[in-house]
């Protein structure tokens, strides 16, 4: 695990988990390799990285700063992944709910014309607020170490016990919920029903 500024006695220090899980792999050659199979494709650290950096733009451009709440409904894995993790970029927390009054900064959620962005209530589709994205990537924000990666219910996941560095090396998993891992970073994911 990479810190930007250890911790100390009086400071618990600050990293980033997106930077921890795509970005160190690349820096360190690994930019080819498979960092996680989503939706029934292997994605290498290099794609998500670009997906993840885009989505942290949007999320940036919408106002979304360190410790804001990104809400996250139902949507197929792959999205679900880089919302997570481009919320992680930013520092902003993810709160897990599929219900049509999830509130957040942003709310990603999908529905039958696709994953989309809410914001003040109006939707923008995720194809579209992506493009802009890739014009203006998002770097990593420093995160204080003691702070919230996701929620879902009464169930809360750190940024370090995502990163296995903390005491509880059995992470807490929600009814519903799977983990998936990205570069050594674990966390949840609430798949949508394929359509079928």
């Amino acid at each position: 695990m990479t810190w930007f500024r250890a911790p100390s006695d009086d400071h618990p220090g600050t990293l980033n988990a997106c930077y921890n899980a795509l970005d160190i792999h690349v820096v360190r050659g690994r930019a080819d390799d498979v960092a996680a199979d989503l939706d029934g494709s292997g994605r290498t650290f290099a794609w998500l990285l670009t997906e993840v950096a885009a989505c942290a733009g949007v999320l940036r451009a919408f106002g979304v700063e360190v410790g804001d709440q990104v809400a996250l409904g139902s949507v197929p894995q792959g999205a679900g992944v880089v919302a997570v993790l481009a919320a992680a970029r930013v520092g902003a927390l993810v709160q897990y709910d599929d219900s049509a009054g999830a509130t957040g900064k942003v709310v990603v959620r999908g529905g039958s014309d696709g994953v989309a962005f809410a914001v003040d209530g109006e939707d923008l589709p995720w194809d579209v607020a992506m493009r802009a994205g890739r014009t203006d990537p998002a770097g990593c924000a420093d995160v204080p170490g003691d702070a919230v990666l996701s929620r879902h219910g009464p169930d809360t996941l750190t940024v370090l016990a995502a990163l296995g560095a903390s005491d509880d090396h059995d992470l807490p998993v929600p009814d519903g919920a799977t983990l998936v891992e990205v570069g050594g970073l674990r966390f949840w994911s609430f798949d949508a029903p394929q359509a079928g």
